[in-house]
């Protein structure tokens, strides 16, 4: 993916908290904070000039380590960006720091990092920031390349912001996910499209052949260029990944809803789980929203705030944004769509945009270069984490982790 120099906006994030310390003591100089920050510094002048001069002289972020940290870390001064305000009354959450997930000892079988602890294993390993939340709480969070309040890009996960947004429209009657595209846009119809029902496309089972995006990303008619994509296998059989499933479902949210796609999740998504701080989100030069790729930047404690919201301490608040229903449908699979995760060699499901779906019930969403969102709502567990690949292309593997820590027994209710 080339930059062009046009699109370099110098706009300021919200100022980086480096040293903030959390305690109810006035004795702060002996209290250490409840997240670990592990001494991160940050990127030195030297590093910001040179990647902007990359970026200047035509270069691909997309070059892994440190350079592309840079890129996750600061969306808003490379990409064309809307705000996702935050919300007027930020959800608390209570820390309660667990010294058994700190000292948890990770799988002996990974690729990197086996063996270790978890908290030597987020330092060793290329994570950028972590962050466990039980029942409602904080029982784990470090920062080892990050700071607490840094927008870091969440790549694919916004699609399941694009999938909680259709079943809110779902919730309201304003949407039957068993109709077919064409129902919605006449456009699509006698084009490859036709006859595709929402749900399939929802699960990334549309059968469409996988194309690449740049036309649909400057036209001003993306619906009238998505008409041109075939069809490559009958809906609901197989699951491939696409990027374009998520693109024609942000087109149909702006649609039904009647609001951009950066106001819906504003209004309906944001505000609603207590974000603490605004975020971003990318969009094209025909204003088409990036959500199907680069996506939102937010910190990661928001990230883990609307994760939260599919849990039963989310869901108890009185606003939740997830219904039984929705829920229920992430669950009621398509078992057309079976796969073995190469992760934990465990049966999956692609549903809701979730790219795993586990047979307990536990959902999933990763993302390029270590980023991930982990729930168990039968756990009432969050995890969620951002990382960057090193230069070898080497990502952290807190997938399995994740998934390993959700069955040790560390979070099963009473």
């Amino acid at each position: 993916m080339k930059i062009k120099t046009g699109l370099l906006l110098l706009i300021v994030l919200f100022p980086a908290c480096k040293n903030e310390l959390q305690t109810g003591s006035n004795d702060i100089g002996k209290i250490s904070p409840k997240y670990e920050t592990y001494n991160y510094s940050g990127f030195t002048k030297e590093e910001i000039y040179g990647f902007h001069r990359r970026i200047y002289e035509g270069g691909n972020w997309t070059e892994y380590g440190d350079l592309e940290r840079y890129f996750y870390l600061n969306f808003s001064q490379i990409q064309l960006h809307s705000r996702i305000l935050r919300s007027d009354t930020p959800t608390i959450l209570e820390e309660t720091p667990r010294d058994d997930l700190k000292n948890f000892i990770t799988s002996s079988n990974l690729k990197k990092g086996g063996g270790l602890t978890l908290n030597d294993y987020i330092q060793q390993v290329e994570v950028n920031g972590l962050i466990i939340i039980h029942k409602g709480k904080i029982v784990f969070e470090g920062y080892p390349r990050m700071f607490p309040t840094d927008l870091h890009i969440t790549m694919l996960i916004t699609q399941v912001f694009v999938s909680t947004s259709i079943a809110i429209l779902e919730d309201k009657g304003l949407i039957d996910t068993s109709k077919p595209i064409d129902y919605y846009f006449d456009g699509l119809e006698n084009s490859g499209w036709e006859g595709v029902p929402i749900i399939d496309i929802l699960s990334m089972s549309s059968g469409m052949e996988r194309v690449p995006l740049e036309t649909y990303e400057v036209s001003f008619d993306p619906i009238k260029d998505l008409a041109t994509t075939k069809s490559a296998a009958p809906s609901g059989t197989e699951y491939q990944f696409s990027n374009t499933d998520a693109m024609v479902l942000t087109l149909l949210v702006e649609k039904i809803s009647g609001r951009t796609f950066s106001d819906f999740v504003q209004q309906e998504i944001w505000s609603r789980i207590g974000a603490a701080y605004s975020a971003l989100l990318g969009f094209n030069t025909n204003g088409t929203t990036l959500a199907y790729r680069d996506g939102m930047s937010t910190t990661l404690r928001d990230l883990a705030r609307f994760g939260l919201a599919f849990t039963p301490s989310g869901r108890n608040d009185g606003n939740s944004i997830i219904s039984d229903t929705h829920l229920a449908n992430i669950r009621n699979v398509n078992k057309n769509l079976k796969k073995v995760s190469r992760h934990t060699q465990e049966t999956i499901y692609s549903s809701y945009q979730w790219g795993a779906v586990y047979e307990d019930g536990d959902f999933y969403k990763g993302a390029h270069g270590g980023q991930g969102l982990y729930i168990s709502p039968a756990k009432d567990l969050v995890i969620a984490y951002f990382g960057t690949a090193n230069t070898d292309r080497e990502s952290n593997q807190l997938n399995t982790i994740a998934r390993q820590l959700s069955k040790s027994g560390l979070f099963d209710l009473e």
